[in-house]
């Protein structure tokens, strides 16, 4: 980062406690709190979003992962991370099943090429070039790029930005670090990832689709 350049928007996973998300990196004043010399006090302002699932304010934190000793190991042996490799006349279509988020965009929208059902389960070539790009950029996780003519695509340009997916991850695009988790996985995205909300994910702090296996909600 050159000298005069602002970091930018960054997720810190505090220690079996919330993901601080923070924004602004100019350390801020509070009012009315010294120390023994009668300094007073500045500190980085952020959010804490819950990822313990347990919250009654999501997607905040609301200390409950205290209460219910949340931990955020790393559950996975990681033999999932493996990126393969599709290859069709005009596009070969990449994937790395240690990171989806089973969000189900690519199998819903575009069958003919992506079906879990058959062997192998992509088919680049089963729709259009175009109709395949669209539908591998919109996948959350990362885990999809694609291939033509022997260049890679697998970020996009787009602003910073978390959506906070109902009843599933936080989808974080835009280069949003994941503090301490550079090189999270296999040749796939930095631009874009999933976080885990639930609080079940054996791939803490990324989602692997566990908000469906044990029913998470929002609310209640």
């Amino acid at each position: 980062m050159a000298k005069d350049e602002k970091p930018g928007p960054q997720i810190v996973p505090a220690p079996n406690g919330p993901l601080i998300y923070l924004t602004d990196f100019t350390p801020q004043p509070i009012e009315g709190l010294q120390n023994p010399r009668g300094e007073g006090y500045v500190h980085l302002k952020g959010i804490a979003l819950c990822r313990c699932g347990a919250s009654e304010d999501k997607p905040f934190c609301d200390g409950s992962h205290g209460e219910i000793r949340f931990n955020q190991r790393r559950e996975t042996d990681g033999h999932l991370d493996k990126r393969k490799s599709y290859v069709g006349v005009k596009i070969t279509v990449h994937d790395n099943r240690g990171i989806c988020s089973h969000a189900r965009t690519c199998v819903e929208e575009l069958p003919q090429v992506f079906d879990r059902d058959a062997r192998p389960w992509i088919n680049p070539d089963g729709a259009g070039v175009e109709r395949v790009i669209q539908t591998v950029n919109k996948c959350p996780s990362g885990a999809l790029s694609y291939s033509i003519e022997g260049v890679e695509h697998r970020d996009q340009e787009r602003e910073p930005l978390i959506t906070v997916r109902e009843d599933g991850p936080l989808e974080l695009v835009g280069w949003i670090e994941v503090a301490g988790h550079a090189g999270r996985a296999q040749e796939v995205s930095e631009e874009h990832c999933c976080l885990c909300r639930c609080g079940s994910s054996k791939n803490k702090p990324f989602c692997d689709g566990a908000h469906h296996d044990i029913g998470f909600k929002d609310e209640g």
